[in-house]
């Protein structure tokens, strides 16, 4: 119903578009006669030559003929084919011979006027007053000596008698539809030579557009394969701006005036068929989900042998078949128009635009059809019909264009802002990398570090447990065999295996209890005690040992060097205040750490002299206390204060190093501390003693 309100619309608009003038109401011929002495050309426009003309069908008559009343004429109407004419006058096929008359009468002393002459099927004769002014093809009496041709042109004339009597012999034996299908229209000449320029501009214009944009979809479907339905637009396009080259003006024809009849024809209705298959493809590639591939296989089959029998068959044969072509036009149309509203149905991109273009241009295929069979009057509208489908594709594409390039626009800005953000990232990243790397080189250095101490600890293993085995294995060799015989001998070398022995076992035991320090298995049992307290029980517990090797032990609190003249030799660390400092320690554990930190003090003191000296100090800095273990020995190596705290570390300088020690000594001690969530370090200097400094956090 949309698309044959389209066609009226477009009928009424185009046919006042291409009237003549738009002044009063042309005459029309009446009887052979058109009456033209009260119509001003040049003031009121082209006339057109319409009406009834007399025919005398079966006969060629020319200028000098007697036009006597045994000429007699019927009247027929032109435009239109002699195939619509009454069956009497045999012409329903087509074919036949016959000519046209026409006195047109005009105001006397017009000078010059022009005629335009239409495509006359198949071949004519002219004469105006007289005078043979065009011609085309050859006009005969059977078919063997016609020859068919055609193209539109424009002949002048002398109008100054004020009639012009047109005579014009027409056969035709090659096209389905003879006689004078197309309208004459006279004017002056400047007016005529106007319309022809006009009418030969907007073909032009229209096949060139058709031409440049098919070629761009090809080129467009060769470097971009993904976008299918290029393709058959380009070709649909093509075949298009080719027949119209074939029709209406026959561009193709004026430019190569050589080219045969029968050429045109084939090119005319090759391109009819081939543009069913090139439009279907189209919409199945634009909407391949809605339409049918064995329907385009169909048409395919189909355009393909209608194109085969036109280049074979006759150009009367193939002509006679035209309903055919457009019955397969009409189809491929009425199925386009399903597949394209069903994908509006389902909102495909671009179905609106594809479904608007397509309804005016299955309008003006259907003007054209009606035109073509004579019942229409009207002019052909399928070029206007393609160049609104194209602006609708050409929308769709722009759609899709703007669409990409928003995309491109916005990966643009993406890159652009990496691009800003990119040497900062590539900065932080580098950083990360640094600090990885310093990480990997610090585990490996650990790790080296580990394994270091793996076998340091493996080798002083296997020795301090290889030579007190092997003293003892000697000795008791020594026995066996008799060496020694005498019992205060054999009783001192029993004495000293029992020693050796007792070495190994403390060996063992110092292992055994460093091991469950590491592994968190050691009970401690913490107490609240108060700082000051606690340096006091210190005092007590190693003033006599100190003493006794010839030291002295000084206890220092906040600076303050205690005095402890009144302190009972059995005094117990006293019960504190909340005000007081305190620390929450295991007493036995933390006097463990104390008494190895004193007692390897002992062993470095120079021998005699005021500078025997041990100094302990407790202070407290915050949340956290500070005990301070100091003496004036001989201090310990730069290269060995690193690994004090390390096991079975032992140099003959070394703080972990006695002639009674196991190299446990300092690492147990560290394991004591970190079980308190303190912290141990040692510092020293040369010749100037050690010091070794332990935190505690402050009890809450």
């Amino acid at each position: 119903m949309i698309v044959l309100i389209a066609v009226v619309i477009l009928n009424v608009g185009l046919f006042n578009q291409y009237d003549a003038n738009n002044g009063p109401k042309q005459p029309v011929a009446v009887n052979g006669v058109l009456d033209l002495s009260n119509w001003d050309i040049p003031s009121e426009g082209i006339a057109k030559l319409d009406g009834k003309w007399a025919f005398y069908d079966g006969r060629l008559l020319e200028p000098w003929s007697k036009w006597d009343a045994s000429q007699k004429a019927d009247y027929v109407p032109v435009p239109s084919s002699w195939n619509s004419y009454s069956s009497e006058k045999d012409f329903a096929s087509g074919q036949g011979y016959a000519t046209y008359r026409l006195t047109v009468r005009t105001q006397p002393n017009m000078g010059a006027l022009a005629i335009r002459v239409p495509n006359i099927f198949s071949a004519y004769k002219l004469w105006i007053n007289g005078r043979l002014l065009a011609e085309a093809g050859h006009v005969a009496t059977d078919k063997s000596h016609s020859k068919a041709e055609q193209y539109p042109r424009i002949i002048t004339f002398n109008a100054d008698s004020g009639t012009a009597d047109l005579i014009i012999q027409v056969s035709n034996y090659e096209h389905r539809k003879g006689g004078i299908w197309s309208g004459f229209t006279m004017g002056t000449s400047q007016q005529i030579v106007r319309q022809e320029i006009i009418a030969v501009a907007e073909q032009m214009l229209i096949i060139g557009s058709l031409f440049i944009i098919g070629t761009y979809h090809l080129g467009l479907y060769a470097f971009r394969r993904r976008e299918r339905f290029t393709l058959p637009f380009g070709l649909l396009c093509l075949l298009v701006a080719l027949r119209m080259g074939v029709t209406g003006e026959t561009m193709l024809f004026q430019r190569f005036p050589n080219l045969p009849w029968e050429f045109g024809m084939r090119i005319e209705y090759i391109a009819f068929a081939l543009t069913g298959v090139a439009g279907y493809a189209y919409i199945f590639r634009m909407f391949p989900m809605d339409g049918s591939r064995r329907f385009f296989k169909l048409a395919y089959l189909i355009g393909i042998v209608l194109s085969i029998a036109t280049l074979a068959l006759p150009t009367i044969i193939f002509t006679r078949w035209l309903v055919i072509y457009q019955l397969f036009i009409i189809s491929v149309c009425a199925y386009c128009f399903y597949v394209v509203v069903k994908a509006r149905l389902r909102k495909r991109e671009g179905s609106t635009l594809v479904l608007t273009g397509l309804s005016i241009f299955i309008a003006t295929v259907i003007n054209d059809i009606l035109f073509y069979g004579e019942q229409l009057v009207s002019v052909q509208l399928v070029p206007i019909g393609v160049t609104f489908f194209i602006l609708m594709q050409s929308l769709i594409l722009s759609n899709r264009f703007t669409f990409a390039l928003q995309k491109v626009e916005l990966v643009s800005k993406e890159l652009r802002e990496l691009n800003m953000h990119l040497e900062k990232r590539v900065v932080e990243r580098t950083d990360e990398l640094q600090r990885s790397y310093a990480s990997l080189e610090q585990s490996t250095g650990e790790l080296e570090k580990q394994e270091k101490s793996r076998r340091h600890l493996l080798s002083n293993i296997s020795h301090d447990l290889r030579t007190p085995m092997t003293l003892v294995q000697g000795y008791l060799e020594a026995m066996r065999d008799g060496v020694v015989d005498d019992k205060e001998q054999q009783r001192r070398y029993i004495q000293m295996m029992l020693g050796k022995l007792s070495r190994l076992n403390g060996l063992i035991d110092d292992l055994f209890e460093l091991s469950k320090l590491e592994a968190g298995q050691v009970r401690f049992h913490y107490e609240t005690v108060g700082l000051r307290d606690w340096l006091e029980s210190l005092y007590l517990s190693f003033e006599t040992d100190v003493a006794k090797d010839g030291g002295v032990l000084e206890c220092y609190y906040n600076g303050e060097l205690l005095a402890f003249d009144s302190i009972e030799p059995e005094g117990s660390v006293s019960v504190i205040s909340i005000d007081v400092p305190a620390v929450r320690i295991d007493m036995a554990r933390m006097e463990q750490v104390i008494s190895n930190l004193v007692y390897n003090a002992l062993r470095y003191l120079p021998d005699g002299g005021p500078e025997q000296r041990i100094r302990i100090d407790a202070y407290e800095a915050g949340e956290v206390a500070f005990i301070e273990v100091k003496d004036t020995g001989s201090g310990i190596d730069p290269e060995d204060l690193p690994h004090v705290f390390d096991r079975f570390y032992k140099k003959d300088k070394s703080r972990n190093s006695s002639e009674a020690g196991s190299g446990l000594g300092l690492a147990i001690v560290k394991e004591i501390v970190l079980q308190h969530d303190g912290v141990i370090e040692a510092r020293s200097v040369k010749n100037e003693g050690a010091l070794f400094i332990i935190q505690l956090p402050i009890a809450k």
